[in-house]
């Protein structure tokens, strides 16, 4: 039996233990407490634990895993992403293989567990991290069961939460996000400025589309960059997310983030009269190219310097950030968004989305779905722990901070 498959439900004012895929009790009757029902989950791990011991050693297997995790990422029809991927690598080469104490598959345990996340946090490893890590070796250790590897599931109990060394004493500090964003108004009077001198050049057309795109519509960099005209569908109002454009892997498209990056976000009257004159303006400059955020130079997407050249320059302009030049590059010497310049405009977006959520008529579905998230607990812990004071706007796209109409 695969004890990470079961759990506890209520009946008839007890408590039964149920497997999660076919629904069938495990237990004989009913138990009068919760903790019975815990009780019988652990009896049997234990149990299971001390049946066929594994020789393998924990940490040859999991860098097998790592390995086999990246694989897969690297195939676009499977359900994996880099990201994803690239958490079990660097797990591996930044904490388990320099710092782990390597034993059997079958004695990794609590007490080993618990002594590891120690030491990973007296080597710097922040609260957030080491919880990223945990479920990650749980999910490696469900695989190894299921795969009849015949792990110590003992650690399946392990509770990041419990272990006092490592967790911030402030809540706000476990899960808050560092990102600053930036104050409506002032991001408001931006675009209203860059909407006046919009048709002065490429240049100024861009820095309106682009800063429009990532506040409005909440797109993550690799998003915009992978975006092509054809991705706006003006007969259906929608603008289609399905690929991500990765510089570092050689430009390629690649699928998004996760399946809740893989979207479709409305697209209200005013976005697609913003859409029309941006496309408009993109041809009339660039007439060759089927990107929606070309390159200055050549047919590409936009490259990761000149995204982030645009936005600093701009706000620089309007007096957020102090830059100088260096060999054709700008470089940040002040700002309160220096560390996530873009990320800055989506945290903006999601903050405003959750805050509006009491007076305009959302729901979660719409909030994540925009936001690209596959749950709604994703966009409440990563946007809703700003400490901001949001304005209550009567806007025309659903709860957005600003009304659209500034993009018309």
């Amino acid at each position: 039996m695969n004890t990470s498959n079961l759990t506890i439900t209520r009946k008839r004012g007890g408590w039964i233990v149920r497997e999660k895929t076919t629904r069938k009790q495990v237990n004989q009757g009913i138990l009068r407490l919760r903790k019975e029902a815990l009780d019988f989950i652990d009896n049997l791990i234990n149990k299971e634990s001390q049946i066929k011991p594994s020789n393998l050693m924990f940490k040859s297997e999991y860098k097998k895993f790592a390995d086999e995790r990246w694989d897969i990422a690297s195939n676009p029809t499977l359900q994996l992403t880099f990201g994803g991927a690239q958490a079990y690598v660097s797990d591996w080469n930044k904490r388990i293989e320099p710092l782990f104490d390597d034993c059997l598959l079958s004695d990794f345990k609590y007490d080993q567990m618990s002594s590891f996340i120690i030491k990973c946090h007296k080597a710097g490893a922040k609260f957030k991290t080491l919880s990223r890590m945990v479920r990650n070796i749980k999910a490696f250790l469900n695989v190894m069961a299921e795969r009849g590897n015949r792990p110590c599931l003992d650690m399946l109990k392990y509770d990041i939460t419990k272990q006092w060394e490592v967790v911030p004493n402030v809540h706000e500090e476990r899960y808050e996000k560092k990102t600053n964003i930036i104050d409506e108004k002032q991001l408001g009077d931006m675009i209203l400025n860059l909407q006046k001198s919009k048709d002065k050049d490429f240049q100024s057309a861009y820095k309106f589309a682009l800063i429009s795109t990532l506040f409005l519509f909440g797109l993550r960099r690799g998003e915009i960059k992978g975006r092509k005209i054809k991705d706006v569908d003006f007969d259906n109002s929608i603008l289609t997310i399905n690929s991500v454009y990765i510089q570092k892997e050689g430009g390629l498209l690649k699928r998004t983030k996760n399946r809740g990056s893989f979207r479709n976000i409305d697209v209200d009257d005013n976005g697609l009269m913003f859409f029309n004159w941006w496309i408009n303006t993109v041809k009339k400059y660039k007439p060759n190219t089927d990107w929606l955020y070309p390159s200055f130079r050549g047919e590409a997407p936009i490259s990761d310097s000149g995204f982030t050249n645009i936005l600093w320059s701009t706000l620089a302009e309007y007096g957020f950030a102090k830059i100088h030049k260096h060999n054709g590059h700008i470089v940040v010497d002040e700002s309160p968004f220096k560390n996530a310049v873009s990320k800055m405009f989506r945290h903006r977006l999601g903050t405003t989305l959750i805050n509006a959520m009491d007076y305009e008529k959302l729901d979660r579905n719409y909030v994540k779905k925009t936001l690209g998230h596959t749950r709604f607990t994703t966009s409440q812990d990563v946007y809703g722990n700003h400490n901001t004071v949001v304005a209550k706007s009567t806007t025309a796209t659903k709860g957005r901070l600003l009304n659209s109409k500034l993009i018309s």
